[in-house]
């Protein structure tokens, strides 16, 4: 065996390990991508269901919203009451 062919020898195994090496790290890449790819999926469709579960709540917080500004002028009156009660009972 000639010192040519120990060369070609020893390039053709470095090259197989290089090939061999860059193929392992690509299907890596590949299951972490199909991975992300159906977590993305799962999260979509989550966000999906959160769109449809609260849909309706845009009718309810308007009634909410017009309930809390009718209990707002009391509570503020009561709050008044109570703050004349905290005078007179710092002055004694």
């Amino acid at each position: 065996m000639t010192m040519v062919d120990i060369l070609a020898l020893v390039s053709v195994a470095v090259t197989l390990i290089v090939v061999l090496v860059v193929a392992y790290h690509l299907i890596g890449i590949y299951w972490a991508l199909r991975k992300g790819r159906l977590h993305l999926a799962q999260l979509a469709g989550g966000l999906a269901q959160i769109r449809d579960d609260t849909a309706p709540l845009n009718a309810k917080l308007a009634t909410v919203n017009i309930g809390l500004s009718a209990l707002a002028p009391p509570l503020l009156a009561a709050n008044a009451n109570l703050g004349r009660i905290v005078e007179v009972a710092a002055r004694r």
